[in-house]
């Protein structure tokens, strides 16, 4: 009897990998400065809350909600147009992920703004973590692709190492 043969999925090369990563950077810097903008505005926005001044605090959400949830919105779109390899799937899902909780978080501010509601957000910081959560899980994944990046490239330069740089006669 015959035993099956295991199918490997194809890995994708070094460079696919590479480019993925790179074409993330850019991504990600703008939408870490974006999301620290966002959480000192939460910040003062909950500070405010502690006033008293409820509809000053609500128009200040919903204000605060729109703004940034279009900026996030941007980040979105410009995910969605990197092509991840297969082995960069988890990584994308991860920073997906982590856009999505920042766009819940600006949602519930706007309905704040929306609704007078301050109870909203409560809400909003819970996302907040919820992007935290993501934040970590993206970081792992980009730590362990750059890690096995490094060694495909480390293992390719050995490798090239040991070819010959000149042509060997082979013996007559």
């Amino acid at each position: 009897m015959r035993s099956r043969p295991v199918l490997v999925p194809p890995t994708s090369s070094a460079r696919l990998i590479a480019r993925y990563l790179i074409g993330l950077r850019p991504v990600l810097a703008d939408a870490c400065a974006t999301r620290g903008d966002w959480v000192r505005g939460l910040g003062h926005l909950i500070g405010q809350a502690q006033s008293g001044d409820v509809g000053k605090v609500a128009r200040g959400a919903g204000q605060l909600g729109r703004d940034f949830g279009d900026r996030f919105r941007n980040t979105r779109s410009r995910l969605e147009l990197l092509a991840p390899p297969p082995e960069c799937d988890l990584c994308h899902a991860s920073v997906r992920a982590w856009t999505q909780a920042l766009l819940g978080s600006c949602k519930a501010l706007h309905e704040v703004g929306r609704s007078g509601q301050l109870h909203g957000l409560r809400l909003a910081q819970e996302r907040l973590a919820d992007a935290r959560v993501q934040a970590h899980r993206f970081n792992d994944e980009y730590a362990r692709l750059s890690q096995d990046l490094r060694r495909r490239v480390a293992s390719a330069r050995r490798r090239s190492d040991r070819l010959p740089t000149q042509r060997q006669h082979s013996p007559s």
